[in-house]
């Protein structure tokens, strides 16, 4: 069984260039950050919600197959080249980092270009499943970037009751990973987690926008909460 909730919440801009989508039936979640101060940054990460889960499941058959990077890269090889040649003012002019996550078969494939993460939360631990793709200050991989576009990609095995987060860069500004931590391992559901991380933020200060997809992996124990499929 796998539950879900998620949330957003506008930076101080006035637009918000984050988009997320979830389809716990085929088990994909993702979240997109359109990058500011490029062009149509909002329409390229709804184009990457869109797109890019559908283009992983066609290519990825099973999670244990070891060509499984080789077949993200080539899904997230034929979207930035989309997206470049249909970009209104012209390739290099529009980009959106990218976390998505698939569950299959007791596994999570993680995928992330730029610095949208993936966390899972486990027995009062949490662990970081992405790299973030900055140098100095700035971002080496993104969905519309010039030249090769190389995916980090992990597979990861998953126990009942563990719990994921996909987070945009709005939320890891703000929300440090201790806290992270104490909000994914607590005893109430991930509607509330989410709430709590959001809201969490914009105490800190936050700007940027903020967007986050908690997912339940099996059932956790008694007094847990009840997570919300939507």
């Amino acid at each position: 069984m796998i539950t879900y909730a998620a949330g957003t919440r506008t930076g101080l801009h006035g637009e918000n260039q984050d988009r997320l989508a979830a389809d716990p039936d085929n088990g994909t979640f993702i979240v997109a950050d359109g990058i500011g101060g490029l062009a149509d940054a909002a329409v390229t990460a709804r184009t990457v919600v869109e797109q890019l889960p559908r283009r992983v499941r066609e290519r990825v058959h099973a999670l244990g197959d070891p060509d499984v990077a080789r077949a993200v890269a080539e899904a997230a090889a034929q979207l930035n080249e989309q997206i470049r040649d249909t970009a209104r003012n012209g390739p290099g002019t529009t980009g959106a980092t990218t976390a998505l996550l698939l569950v299959r078969g007791g596994r999570a494939l993680a995928v992330n270009l730029g610095d949208s993460r993936i966390y899972l939360a486990r027995a009062g631990r949490l662990a970081l499943l992405t790299e973030d793709h900055v140098r100095e200050g700035r971002l080496t991989r993104f969905v519309g970037m010039p030249g090769e576009v190389l995916p980090g990609v992990s597979v990861h095995e998953l126990s009942g009751g563990d719990r994921l987060l996909l987070c945009t860069d709005g939320l890891t500004r703000g929300v440090g990973e201790d806290e992270l931590r104490t909000v994914l391992n607590g005893a109430g559901g991930i509607e509330g987690a989410c709430e709590l991380l959001i809201g969490s933020a914009a105490a800190s200060g936050a700007t940027d926008d903020v967007t986050v997809i908690a997912v339940q992996y099996g059932v956790r124990g008694p007094g847990d909460g009840a997570a919300q499929q939507r």
